[in-house]
């Protein structure tokens, strides 16, 4: 099992990775919104990386993978839509330990995701 922060993951059973344990997440950067989402223990999720990025962030970094989580359970679960959970993921990758210079140009990439590609 890998930790980030309090939570642990380990390898999916259909996806790549799944949480261990129940994560309360608090929506938005500066705390205190009183928007929470809690992400059940055995949600399974992908850390994507684009396959000529990976010489840069390794999809299975324990340090993005609590940002994946959260991306993927707030787009999945229909919480919010692609520009928050984009947010989030930066958020979730501050979180998980990643340095804010790689953790701010990944982010760049996961919101021109979300306004160009992610379409459909």
């Amino acid at each position: 099992m890998t930790p980030a922060g309090d939570v642990l993951f380990a390898p999916g059973l259909r996806r790549r990775w799944r949480s261990t344990q129940p994560l309360v997440w608090e929506v938005g950067r500066k705390g205190g919104t009183g928007l929470r989402v809690t992400i059940p223990a055995g949600t399974e999720f992908e850390s994507s990386v684009p396959w000529w990025a990976r010489w840069w962030i390794d999809p299975d970094d324990p340090r993005y993978l609590l940002a994946a989580l959260v991306h993927d359970y707030l787009l999945e679960a229909g919480v919010y839509g692609r520009a928050q959970a984009a947010a989030e993921w930066y958020d979730g990758a501050l979180a998980g330990g990643a340095p804010g210079w790689q953790a701010r140009s990944a982010f760049v990439a996961v919101a021109a995701w979300a306004v160009y590609g992610g379409r459909g």
